[in-house]
């Protein structure tokens, strides 16, 4: 059990506003956990806080580009999250359920510039409550000279939010990812890495997230025992990993393209001069024991 006694004083001397705050938190935390020789579960809960810094209290507008602000909100409450998880490891099988619930929970907002409707100023708030429910399945199976990994994960976030006409917005659909990671042992000593991952459309929070893949490859080769290793590595080959998204608050709806070059290829030598380190494990104990003559007794 933890207890928190916090206050904080802000002041902004450019428009002389006040925002002082005084929190009493118990803040307890559980875990219970069951194991055998193959099976391993935990239950875990605990209740921790998130507050804002001071940094993105400040009450200035921050010039971005022509059409994006960013502003400080003086009046940001502290975050109080429960965290309930679960997880089972068996033998080649990895599985972990988390739910969150969150009061006052701090999440990016937007908002059309008075007398300019061009200019979008973003800005942190607190909205009322958000709950997210995550699941996630790995599975890891060694095939002689195969080594693959299988990831899921699916991500639902329960999240109302303002829209237009004084409506209520929910988020929809889940997230989910994969994650697809193959080693293959070649002969003469290379290794290929092969990784295929997938994103598929969905929410998180008030923003929508659009759907990515990327696939990756590597070879790697060592020599003169481990101490010399090359690497070729070709990241999003098919150049399909590009970020879009989009949020829709009030009466404005924001879109997000990244443009950016994620395909590439990369060449990286490594050289280690020296491949273990050798240490003294005689403690200063032992040492004067052996000198007392006590060690043999």
């Amino acid at each position: 059990m933890r207890y928190e006694h916090i206050r904080s004083d802000l002041k902004e001397n450019s428009s002389h506003k006040n925002q002082n705050q005084t929190y009493h938190n118990f803040l307890p935390s559980v875990s219970l956990s069951y194991n055998t020789e193959n099976l391993q579960q935990s239950l875990t809960y605990s209740v921790h806080t998130e507050r804002p810094p001071f940094g993105v209290m400040n009450d200035n507008a921050v010039y971005t580009d022509r059409f994006t602000y960013q502003k400080g909100n003086l009046y940001l409450k502290q975050a109080l999250t429960h965290d309930l998880n679960y997880m089972l490891f068996y033998k080649f099988l990895f599985f972990n359920l988390n739910y969150t619930h969150t009061h006052n929970p701090l999440i990016t907002a937007f908002y059309s510039m008075p007398g300019n409707s061009a200019v979008t100023v973003s800005y942190m708030d607190n909205f009322d409550r958000m709950h997210n429910l995550t699941g996630m399945v790995n599975v890891q199976y060694p095939v002689k000279w195969w080594l693959p990994s299988l990831t899921l994960t699916c991500l639902k976030t329960f999240f109302n939010y303002p829209g237009p006409n004084e409506s209520i917005l929910k988020a929809g659909r889940p997230l989910v990812m994969l994650n697809f990671n193959n080693s293959f042992t070649l002969p003469s000593g290379f290794l290929l890495s092969a990784d295929f991952n997938y994103g598929s459309r969905g929410y998180y929070q008030l923003y929508e997230a659009k759907s990515y893949t990327s696939f990756n490859l590597s070879l790697k080769k060592s020599f003169l025992k481990d101490k010399l290793q090359l690497s070729l590595d070709a990241y999003d080959i098919f150049n399909k990993n590009n970020t879009r998204a989009s949020a829709r608050l009030n009466d404005i709806i924001m879109y997000s393209v990244g443009k950016e070059e994620t395909r590439k290829v990369g060449f990286t030598i490594t050289y280690r001069f020296r491949t273990e380190k050798k240490m003294n494990n005689q403690s200063a104990a032992e040492t004067e024991m052996s000198r007392l003559n006590m060690d043999n007794q």
